[in-house]
């Protein structure tokens, strides 16, 4: 096992950000304001009741957003949001110290062309997050826009990777662990593309990859459902098409193995299919699992360990047909326990809601309050600690709904608890964010308490950002055991660093620089 090097925060974001001393003032007064709550309330696991509130409602009413996708684009250390229109110019949230302001024009991101998907990466591996961004009309090509300190241009032609087609899931992943980001795009109309990225261009591979289904996909996230040391792809398909599962072979290869595992779903009507992905380990035994908001039957796919998956959610109030759309994980009241947001859509149903499920135990409860379904139906869901406070936000993007917005819910869980828990994210030796589809597990020795997030894997809807992977810490207290594993040359390869105490990174994100 290879080493971990514990760099501060600070040393880590001097290398790639300009305003390192507005980011050591924050670290400053996070310390200093740990006073104002000292009893952390560790062996406090009451079931507390969702609390949100919409934020900066004027500038967060625009309708039409489909597609939502966090990262800090501009090096600063907090999380800008992008969100993705149809009928109205794209906009860049930039944060600043949690007031939000759109800067999508002035980046040159302003696209008004009818968004459906958005992807953060860094490309490039200069240090800073890279977007894609997804059209729905054929005949326009998508856009990548390199970022340079800030500043955004578009390199899609110059790089082939300005396909058209009405696209779906795009996702950054190093598929051939070559330490570089790759380029993932699923499509509803045309076959998906894998384009590998050769440094200087991408390559188009779909075909020697075996990957290019076919299918009407709307969904993808990627994940090591074998433990072979490669990230594989599991594909929502729509139109009553069968789902897939292309596993990686670890020569440039994929094999769908959904048929073999009774994961693709067969004889749904043409009304029927799955939408929006979401990985995450729901009941906390190391591995990951797989939901699927879908039109029909949503669906828990639990991992069994052994490289199988059972559907666990008949019978429980995940099952339900709610014309899904999206779903995302996180643990809203940091419990322990990671929980679910879905969205759904249907046009012309006034009555459509989403529905947040709280987990206990592995057991899902519907909590919704009001606040968050008085605005009807969501296509994007984004969950990202904004605000530095510890607790989860929720970010919106309501469609259609002429009535809808894109809003942005700030979590106002008490603050004893919203500070219990700890925010990881991964950067190389040159402190530039990396490893997208990682695994990260967080182990407690004192009650043997064990969990599993995913870096990165692509889902909600059609997105994907680049946040730090969150976990909400139960009661009980202790040091802190975290495990990285990620894949590089066809070997997986795991770092591990002990004795982790999570009250000193409460209000900034734990930032591990892997060795070589």
């Amino acid at each position: 096992m290879s080493p971990f090097r514990l760099g501060a925060l600070m040393k880590v974001w001097v290398r790639v950000s300009s305003r390192a001393v507005a980011l050591l003032l924050l670290t400053v007064l996070v310390v200093s304001c740990e006073a104002e709550h000292p009893g952390q309330a560790p062996n406090d696991n009451r079931m507390l009741q969702p609390s949100f509130r919409s934020i900066q409602t004027d500038l967060f009413n625009a309708q039409g957003a489909q597609t939502n996708a966090w990262a800090d684009f501009d090096n600063d250390g907090d999380l800008d949001l992008f969100v993705g229109f149809r009928g109205r110019p794209n906009r860049l949230y930039r944060n600043d110290l949690g007031t939000f302001v759109d800067v999508a024009g002035a980046q040159g991101l302003a696209d008004e062309e009818e968004t459906r998907a958005s992807a953060w990466g860094d490309y490039d591996g200069d240090g800073d997050p890279d977007l894609y961004v997804g059209f729905a009309a054929v005949g326009i090509g998508n856009r990548l826009y390199r970022n340079d300190q800030g500043s955004f241009v578009d390199v899609a032609a110059q790089l082939a990777v300005d396909q058209s087609g009405t696209t779906r899931q795009p996702t950054f992943v190093d598929y051939d662990g070559d330490n570089d980001l790759d380029l993932f795009v699923a499509f509803r109309d045309r076959p998906n593309i894998l384009l590998r990225n050769d440094g200087i261009t991408f390559s188009d591979v779909t075909t020697s990859s075996g990957i290019g289904d076919t299918r009407r996909t709307v969904g993808a996230s990627w994940f090591d459902m074998d433990g072979d040391a490669d990230l594989d792809v599991f594909i929502a398909n729509q139109n009553g098409d069968e789902d897939g599962f292309f596993r990686n072979l670890g020569d440039g290869t994929f094999e769908d193995v959904a048929v073999a595992l009774g994961m693709n779903q067969p004889g749904r009507s043409e009304d029927q299919g799955s939408v929006g992905t979401a990985v995450s380990d729901y009941d906390n035994d190391g591995d990951l699992d797989l939901f699927l908001a879908s039109y029909g039957p949503d669906v828990l796919w639990q991992n069994q360990g052994d490289g199988t998956f059972t559907n666990v959610a008949p019978g429980t109030p995940l099952a339900g047909d709610h014309h899904s759309v999206s779903a995302a994980w996180g643990d809203f009241d940091n419990d322990g326990w990671v929980d679910l947001y879905v969205g759904t859509f249907l046009a012309g149903e006034p009555e459509a809601r989403d529905y947040l499920f709280r987990n206990v135990g592995g057991v899902f409860t519907e909590v919704a309050p009001d606040t968050l379904v008085a605005r009807g139906a969501s296509h994007g869901v984004a969950w990202a600690d904004f605000d530095a406070d510890g607790d989860l936000d929720l970010a919106l993007a309501n469609n259609h709904d002429p009535e809808g917005t894109h809003p942005l819910y700030r979590n106002e869980i008490e603050p004893t608890r919203s500070s219990r828990s700890l925010q990881v994210a991964i950067v190389n030796n040159d402190g530039v964010w990396t490893r997208p589809g990682a695994t990260v597990t967080l182990r407690r020795e004192s009650d043997s308490y064990v969990s599993s997030r995913v870096m990165d894997p692509g889902g909600g809807y059609a997105s994907q950002g680049m946040t730090p992977v969150h976990f909400g810490l139960p009661a009980g207290g202790g040091s802190l055991t975290i495990a990285v594993s990620w894949f590089e040359g066809g070997e997986r390869r795991t770092s591990i660093v002990s004795d982790v105490a999570p009250e000193v990174f409460r209000g900034r994100w734990m930032l591990l620089q892997l060795d070589p």
